[in-house]
């Protein structure tokens, strides 16, 4: 049974804190799809935290994390991601054209976070380096190979790895005119291995980050950093796929870097 038909037949046995949080949610679904957490939700309906989690819980979820992600399932089949302010009223359910139209709502987002004079600068770092090493960890490394794939196909030699062992020997061999391309959603793969990053610097290696957390510690040791659009973490759940959005920026970066390449 989904969320709102069991906030409806539970209603009269919640209690009033509850109750305003029920009143709350039903007036306004889009707070879950917006990524309000606990806190903002309880004090936007005059209620607690604590009512919150009971109300999630008499609901049959585990608690507010259970209810979002199922929330945010039941609104995105019912068209809710289209927006309630529009006046059309939500959707006949259509579960694969709202995936798809929230895809191409976070891939329409591309242009406003990455500078084209940025793209540039790393297509032709690209097309000058002597040597490319690309490296992508857990899920990034299906777009580190592909980016290296691309490349190859452009007749730019490359190496593509996800094995700290080849990165630390990689970190102690590329230089001056060298590139380093890091793939790296949040960091969480790089957390704790700075010193391989600081070596690249000190030996004069150019870095690229491409990733979507900003503030993660590889920042500080990149040349360029492309931040692009978080579409798991602004969905509050892992529904959706980042590297979807990565492929797409690679075609615009492999664009650049075919118009300048002499082969």
């Amino acid at each position: 049974m989904d969320p709102v038909t069991m906030l409806k037949r539970n209603y009269d046995t919640l209690t009033k804190a509850e109750q305003r949080l029920a009143d709350y949610i039903l007036s306004h679904p889009r707070c879950v799809l917006d990524g309000l957490g606990i806190s903002d939700i309880s004090k936007a309906a005059r209620s607690s935290n604590a009512a919150l989690v009971r109300l999630c819980q008499k609901l049959g979820y585990k608690g507010y994390s259970e209810f979002k992600y199922s929330m945010h399932r039941y609104l995105l089949a019912q068209g809710a991601e289209r927006g309630e302010e529009s006046g059309e009223g939500p959707a006949a359910p259509d579960p694969m054209h709202n995936t798809i139209e929230t895809y191409v709502r976070y891939l329409r987002r591309i242009p406003d976070c990455v500078n084209t004079d940025d793209l540039r600068r790393a297509a032709q770092s690209i097309c000058t380096a002597r040597h490319i090493s690309i490296w992508g960890f857990n899920r990034t490394f299906q777009s580190a190979k592909q980016l290296s794939n691309r490349l190859g196909r452009l007749g730019i030699f490359n190496q593509v790895t996800d094995d700290w062992v080849v990165m630390a020997d990689d970190a102690e061999i590329l230089a001056q005119g060298d590139l380093c391309i890091l793939i790296s959603t949040m960091g969480r793969g790089i957390r704790g291995r700075e010193n391989t990053l600081r070596t690249l610097r000190e030996r004069g290696c150019k870095i690229i980050l491409i990733c979507m957390n900003p503030k993660q510690p590889a920042a500080e040791y990149a040349d360029l950093v492309f931040a692009l659009p978080w579409i798991s973490h602004d969905a509050g759940d892992n529904f959706f796929e980042d590297q979807v959005i990565v492929y797409l920026f690679l075609e615009l970066l492999l664009y650049e870097v075919a118009k300048l390449y002499p082969g």
